[in-house]
């Protein structure tokens, strides 16, 4: 099944897109297979708050150009729920005067939203009937979507009992998942929300890669995560709230496109990221957090040096990193990965520090570097006065310190629930790693010339200046007390040095 609906929802909290940004992004998606942009800004006045005010001709303008330029088919949304009068026939006739100027310029989607607005079981009726009369209005000029007041959760509600009721059976409702943001969203949520909607297919609104209000600490670049294929069988349509950043939520949507077409987000996202692609992997988090968990598991084995290279070489990329194309989105989150990046190695050194370090050529000729307490020490400093400035930063990368989404749900009375999970808490990756160099100070350093060294088991001489000899190939273990590192001839220096201070 293909989905009938494809595309985005301009529909966060805070400073709408300028209508060149609208364009340009509408363009980005149309390349890759989405079909629809909706007009849905919350922060908008006359979307919201002031509904009723006619749009004047410069907005009309920009809906005109988008729908000349964009590529997509373009979706209107009007939102009078925080004071509409249902009974009222000068409001009803506000309403379908504001949706007319859209369809009068070629709109063909009309989605009313109902949401984010005080909950009344009793209303599901009265924006069945609502909604009913927008469609008769309309008689077919543009499709009508409806996001209901109940718009999130997987189990039925008096609202939605009354609502479907009375809703024509050819009016998609949107929905947003089990909960407000999502981690995971299957087609068995989506048949349950079905089934609470008397066998309707939802429209998924899916809030990623969204960012506004709580989550404004974040941005979310990584692909998209979670999302049942199956999805595609059991919804009516897929719309993707983006972030407030124009220009950074277009790789994230390259991801979705993807999703929508039946293909593989993560390879899709791989292809699309480019230069991003560690600035996206620094703000998305699964790569560094999966890179300090493998190298943590291996820290205090003898291959340690070996299990530290692609942490190491990663966040060498990171700490260097730019964002190009992104200027004036991303600078915030750029100059936070570099911070974090840097002093990860800070900690990977003072680690380094604490064990024999080997160094071997082509040809054989091998360096011991015996422990280096003076360099834990200037380590330790330097982590001492970073930490917890980096700590106390608005930008968040490379995991959560404590960070908040919406992962809230609805009572069965109408009132809201927040997960445990909405408060995401100790998941930085540079967080994990200093921690485990900080707790390398604890122990006692080994005394001067207790360094053992063995090549292919047998004992090596090394000179006073810590030069050695031994076979090429040769697989090589220096030991000081409990520290051990085991290398394979040739071996560099795991973590290079930092800048001179």
């Amino acid at each position: 099944m293909t989905w009938a609906i494809r595309g985005l929802i301009e529909g966060f909290y805070g400073p709408p897109w300028t209508w060149d940004q609208r364009i340009d992004v509408a363009r980005w998606c149309a390349t890759r297979g989405m079909t629809h942009y909706v007009y849905a800004p919350k922060s908008d006045p006359l979307h919201r708050d002031r509904w009723r005010e006619p749009y004047g001709s410069d907005q009309l303008d920009g809906f005109a150009r988008l729908l000349s330029e964009g590529g997509l088919t373009v979706g209107f949304a009007i939102s009078p729920g925080l004071d509409i009068d249902h009974s009222s026939s000068d409001d009803r006739r506000a309403l379908f005067a504001k949706v007319e100027q859209a369809v009068d310029l070629g709109v063909g989607l009309v989605v009313l939203a109902l949401d984010d607005i005080a909950f009344s079981p009793d209303a599901g009726t009265a924006h069945a009937a609502l909604t009913t009369d927008l469609v008769d209005q309309l008689a077919g000029r543009a499709e009508v979507v409806l996001v209901p007041t109940d718009y999130v959760g997987t189990s039925g509600s008096v609202y939605l009992d009354a609502l479907v009721s009375g809703l024509p059976d050819d009016v998609p409702v949107a929905w947003t998942g089990p909960a407000v943001v999502n981690d995971t969203i299957t087609a068995a949520d989506a048949r349950l929300r079905s089934e609470a909607l008397a066998g309707r297919p939802p429209l998924l609104w899916d809030n990623y890669p969204v960012n506004d209000a709580l989550m404004a600490d974040r941005l979310f670049l990584g692909p998209l995560w979670g999302r049942e294929p199956a999805l595609a069988d059991a919804c009516s349509g897929y719309l993707a709230n983006p972030m407030v950043q124009p220009h950074c939520s277009k790789l994230p949507l390259a991801s979705i496109a993807a999703f929508l077409r039946g293909e593989d987000p993560l390879d899709a996202w791989v292809g699309e990221a480019g230069a991003l692609r560690v600035l996206a992997e620094a703000c998305d988090a699964a790569v560094p957090q999966g890179l300090v968990s493998a190298f943590v598991g291996q820290a205090d084995t003898p291959g340690w040096a070996f299990a530290a290279q692609p942490l190491v070489e990663w966040l060498l990329a990171a700490s260097t990193c730019d964002a190009a194309g992104l200027e004036g989105e991303a600078d915030d989150w750029l100059r936070q990965t570099h911070r974090e990046a840097t002093l990860g190695l800070s900690a990977l050194r003072l680690l380094q520090a604490t064990r024999p370090v080997v160094l071997v050529d082509d040809s054989g000729s091998g360096h011991l570097i015996p422990p280096q307490p003076d360099v834990v020490l200037a380590e330790a400093f330097t982590i001492a006065s970073r930490w917890p400035r980096v700590r106390r930063s608005a930008h968040t990368v490379m995991g959560t310190r404590c960070s908040f989404r919406p992962l809230m749900t609805t009572t069965p009375a109408g009132g809201w629930r927040i997960l445990r999970a909405a408060i995401e808490e100790n998941t930085n990756a540079i967080d994990a790693l200093v921690r485990l160099a900080l707790d390398a100070l604890d122990g006692e350093p080994e005394p001067p010339g207790s360094v053992r060294l063995r090549a292919d088991g047998e004992p090596v001489e090394v000179a006073d200046d810590g030069t050695f000899r031994v076979r090429p190939g040769a697989d090589v273990v220096a030991s000081c007390g409990s520290a051990v590192t085991a290398v394979r001839a040739p071996a560099g220096q795991p973590v290079p040095p930092g800048p001179a201070r």
